[in-house]
């Protein structure tokens, strides 16, 4: 039995979402499994050459917040466009670096037009389908982002053990080529398989209302379960912006970051101190400083990973690592997810950062063997992930604003804490040496305990 027409152009417009989210996944895992190279290459320490990886991640958690605002009145299409062959350009770019600061000025960039693309992705996703589809639709852009962690990263570290590091950055340069190849030939096929006003192509004109709805699906269909970092992240498109009113045929044509009525600097103020509002419950805050001292921890050590196998090790290749890593985050996001259903989020964090430590202060001492560094790996990414989940569950639980802001904050609680980890474990790796990580991760692992089990007795006793 044959699929209706519009039925396979939406599912071909998700592909293609997915195919940009799955490009900029990539980028965002491969450059742990290459900063060697780069350090080589560019004459500098490990530590400084991390620093791809800390702009990367703290670019892409601002400029998700503060881009939404202005470009929530242009065409989803045109977003999406824009952003998926600026990020093909600026990863050619870094390829082509001659120098650390040439590299990290093009990492900035790429997070800027990474930032734009992801949430728009998502929501143009969702409009591309009926509403019975939409989870399933998020379910694939999402685990795009998941699947790069296990194919997209290795594959890419896989070309720079064959080449140089900078055959890493050309993968997601052409994925995400394919991808803009990909939204122009499916051009007219969201307008078919949208309801009017909900088209990602931005081909008909919008009102306000419109608008309004195209930011996302109700609260209710945002999945609460977690999936490798930055995947969480995919909560953003759906918190709503000031309404923008479409330009009209034949009236004059806006600025590309500027909407009617609002100055663009303003605008951003305005929405960024709207939904930093939640902060100023103590639960919230204390729930958002757990998850940034585990990512802190995490990624101070996914960061520098190959510098901690040994010789013994190595020969399995840092992109298995990375693979294992991933296959392992898929798997504990979904064992996360349920345990937070059945025993509550609070039975879930604490076993999951219990574990993760462990696993921080082990690995050094099983580095030298590859299949115990594996095991090793696969616990920290089972329960690191598995955490995730939990901590969404008890963010929604916890706070009064609407459960999307609540997993934006949460999801902007990771970011930061990959910008921390990858700059804390550069200045350990470069004082110390990379067998020193354990200290810096064990000790946020501590004070997150330390918060959660805090968190643990306030909801016991309310």
């Amino acid at each position: 039995m044959h699929e209706p027409g519009p039925a396979r152009a939406a599912r071909r417009t998700v592909a293609v979402l997915g195919t940009g989210v799955f490009a900029i996944g990539t980028d965002m895992f491969v450059v742990a499994g290459i900063l060697g190279g780069i350090a080589t290459d560019l004459g500098v320490t490990v530590g400084s050459a991390g620093l791809a990886v800390t702009v990367f991640a703290l670019t892409y958690a601002t400029g998700a917040v503060l881009l939404a605002p202005l470009l929530s009145a242009q065409p989803p299409r045109r977003v999406l466009v824009v952003s998926a062959a600026a990020f093909a350009v600026l990863n050619v770019l870094s390829a082509l670096a001659p120098t650390l600061p040439a590299l990290l000025a093009t990492r900035l960039l790429s997070a800027v037009a990474a930032s734009a693309f992801v949430p728009a992705a998502a929501g143009a996703a969702v409009a591309a389908v009926p509403a019975s589809r939409r989870g399933r639709a998020l379910g694939t852009v999402v685990g795009c982002m998941s699947a790069a962690t296990v194919l997209g990263a290795p594959a890419g570290v896989l070309l720079a053990s064959a080449s140089t590091w900078r055959a890493a950055f050309v993968l997601p340069a052409v994925l995400a080529a394919a991808t803009v190849a990909g939204l122009v030939l499916t051009r007219d096929e969201p307008s078919r398989t949208a309801p009017r006003g909900s088209s990602p192509s931005g081909t008909e004109p919008r009102g306000p209302r419109d608008a309004r709805r195209d930011d996302g699906p109700q609260p209710r269909s945002v999945p609460r379960s977690g999936s490798p970092s930055p995947p969480d992240s995919q909560a953003r498109p759906f918190l709503p912006h000031p309404p923008c009113t479409a330009r009209r045929p034949g009236a004059p044509r806006r600025p590309f970051l500027r909407c009617r009525g609002a100055e663009p600097v303003a605008r951003c103020i305005a929405v960024a101190r709207e939904r930093l509002l939640p902060l100023g419950s103590p639960a919230v805050a204390a729930t958002l400083a757990v998850t940034f001292l585990l990512m802190t921890a995490s990624y101070s050590t996914y960061t520098y990973l190959p510098l901690l196998l040994t010789d013994p090790a190595v020969p399995l290749g840092s992109g298995l690592f990375i693979a294992v890593f991933g296959l392992a985050g898929i798997a504990g996001s979904r064992w996360g997810g349920r345990a937070a259903d059945r025993r509550g989020p609070g039975r879930v964090v604490g076993p999951a950062v219990a574990v993760s430590a462990v696993a921080f202060a082990a690995l050094p001492h099983t580095s030298s063997t590859g299949v115990a560094a594996a095991v090793i790996v696969a616990g920290w990414g089972t329960a690191v992930w598995g955490f995730v989940p939990g901590q969404q569950h008890r963010l929604i639980g916890s706070s009064t604003a609407a459960p999307p802001l609540s997993l934006a904050l949460h999801s902007g609680a990771v970011h930061l804490g990959s910008a921390a980890g990858s700059l804390l474990g550069g200045l350990v790796v470069d004082s110390a040496g990379a067998g020193r990580l354990w200290t810096l991760a064990v000790f946020c692992c501590g004070a997150a305990w330390v918060v959660h089990t805090a968190l643990v007795r306030k909801e016991n006793r309310s």
